[in-house]
């Protein structure tokens, strides 16, 4: 059987596969007549959508690098049959982790900080009026699946208080309490720090634009580690302008890499990220796991068996 994996997946990962029947191919190796008989692909680049273009080609099963899967052709797997798994799970520690430090960043007032360790200056009596702590406050959590639970764990082990917001509003891990998507507008003015975590659907494409934030009259902190364009910027930015939203903490955008000239770098109050909040050096073993998992079960039963992705609902 003929596997492709994508120049994404690093030859540290590559080491550690099943070897038994198996053709592994690169980059550099596929052919065109190969295009007609690999299986499975790991990762997605412009050979894997050669292949999916391909008339008769045999690909069932792709693979994929990350946990996010809105930059696949979604209706052309559904209408290939072709079965999509992703990563969900493996990044969760990593983007609470980070999560944690963009609140305890502000909380902290680390930009003051770091302003005055530059200037090298010492005055800690402009720290107070800024400084406070991360007990006892309430975090709003769109997304209630392995990275909001984990979120929620580290925040109520801070002394947090969390609710998640679901399709249905039914219970999960680690949230004290949980709303339905249609009910969050009765208690976001209580809120002190909202996230989002959500993939990107049509429904959540600017979810969080003029009309979410106008209902917040005093946000402390905003953060989008889900997708870009669930949220609209010039909303985002509206609100900070208006103080509606005091301080925003973004690791994604509407267009990617955030240009030089883009609005949002001269916010004082919005801390930035490249896109990376679910990078660690423990993810790539957590990456693999998934994938020999799901090919060991593709290989005995010819189909994988976990983090299977809904293509209707788009994750």
């Amino acid at each position: 059987m003929k596997i492709y994996i994508s120049d994404q997946i690093s030859k540290q990962i590559r080491t550690n596969l099943p070897k038994d029947n198996v053709t592994y191919l690169n980059s550099s190796s596929i052919t065109k007549a190969d295009l007609k008989e690999i299986q499975v692909a790991w990762g997605y680049d412009h050979h894997v959508q050669s292949l999916l273009d391909t008339p008769h080609h045999q690909l069932k099963w792709i693979q994929s690098f990350s946990a996010g899967i809105d930059y696949f052709p979604k209706q052309q797997l559904t209408d290939q049959k072709i079965t999509l798994t992703n990563t969900s799970g493996v990044h969760s520690e990593a983007i609470a982790n980070t999560v944690l430090l963009y609140a305890l960043y502000f909380m902290r007032d680390m930009n003051l900080a770091l302003n005055m360790h530059r200037q090298k200056q010492w005055d800690g009596s402009r720290h107070y009026e800024e400084l406070t702590l991360l007990s006892n406050k309430k975090w709003l959590i769109f997304g209630t699946g392995h990275i909001g639970q984990e979120i929620a764990r580290e925040a109520k082990a801070l002394g947090g208080y969390t609710t998640g917001v679901n399709h249905s509003g039914h219970a999960a891990t680690n949230f004290d309490d949980t709303v339905a998507d249609n009910a969050y507008s009765n208690i976001i003015q209580d809120a002190d720090i909202i996230i989002n975590i959500l993939p990107l659907t049509p429904e959540t494409t600017h979810m969080f634009d003029h009309q979410f934030f106008n209902q917040l009259e005093h946000l402390y902190l905003f953060i989008n580690v889900g997708r870009g364009p669930s949220v609209d910027t010039s909303a985002l930015m509206q609100a900070l302008d208006d103080g509606h939203v005091k301080h925003a903490a973004l690791d994604v955008f509407e267009e990617e890499p955030l240009t030089s000239d883009s609005p949002l770098w001269d916010y004082p109050q919005v801390l930035i990220t490249p896109h990376n909040s679910a990078v660690s050096s423990e993810m790539l073993p957590g990456v693999q796991d998934v994938f020999i998992h799901n090919l060991q079960t593709f290989l005995k039963d010819g189909h994988p068996n976990t983090n299977i992705v809904d293509l209707t609902r788009g994750y």
